[in-house]
């Protein structure tokens, strides 16, 4: 009897080890996500370049909301607060650009380049400011809808976390709905759309296919070259 005893407690041991075993692994095998992770790893850069595409309604509240190719280069300031330098193109063609000092906005259609004397604040944050908002915006009851997602890159099998928020608070420019996947083993930002209402209806006002984070930027990639002919209006 005690050596039945000992044998079945020997057993139930090795039964109790092997759960663990398969629970350890499980957790420790798996990556997990949290926008901390993300807010920290976006930290670590302070440049990027943007491809997506932009509508003018991400300029004028009455434009067209019929996508066209853009491409973005953003410089964050010291404390990674706000874009300092910034190159905006859409179409190819630069609408506006800034070097922390000067920056000048380009009308392709009227050939007309405006010089203004001042740096310009990008309307966005950067983009880990961006996300600590959203984080505190939720903890504040600000944010209407939070909902994670978890799926693979079909390209590369990679995995991914999708994340949907909403707002409609008006002092945040609401109603607006955000989409935003990242890559759950860096952590990093890789794509977002943004639309004009709560519930991600219709087309999106811009987004991003494809963003690609550096430590810094060539300088002249934030000056302008006034085109040929164009009228130049300083301001």
């Amino acid at each position: 009897m005690r050596h039945s005893s000992t044998k079945y407690a020997v057993a139930a041991v090795l039964v109790l080890a092997a759960i663990v075993g398969v629970s350890l692994f499980h957790r420790t095998g798996s990556i997990t996500w949290a926008i901390e992770q993300s807010i920290e790893a976006l930290s670590k850069y302070s440049a990027v370049i943007v491809e997506g595409w932009d509508s003018e309604r991400t300029w004028w509240q009455d434009g067209s909301l019929e996508p066209r190719p853009a491409k973005r280069w953003a410089v964050a300031n010291a404390d990674q607060t706000m874009v300092e330098k910034y190159r905006h193109e859409v179409d190819g063609v630069p609408t506006l650009v800034t070097n922390g000092e000067k920056t000048w906005r380009y009308d392709s259609q009227a050939n007309t380049v405006r010089i203004e004397d001042r740096p310009y604040i990008a309307s966005e944050c950067w983009f880990s400011r961006l996300l600590e908002q959203l984080r505190d915006s939720r903890e504040g009851g600000v944010i209407t809808q939070w909902e994670e997602a978890r799926g693979k890159d079909p390209a590369t099998g990679k995995q991914r976390v999708f994340l949907t928020v909403a707002w409609l608070d008006g002092r945040w420019n609401g109603p607006r709905s955000m989409w935003f996947e990242f890559d759950v083993e860096s952590k990093l930002l890789i794509r977002f759309k943004q639309w004009e209402n709560a519930g991600r209806e219709g087309p999106a006002t811009s987004g991003a296919d494809s963003i690609t984070y550096h430590e810094s930027l060539p300088d002249d990639l934030f000056e302008f070259e006034i085109p040929d002919g164009a009228t130049v209006v300083e301001q």
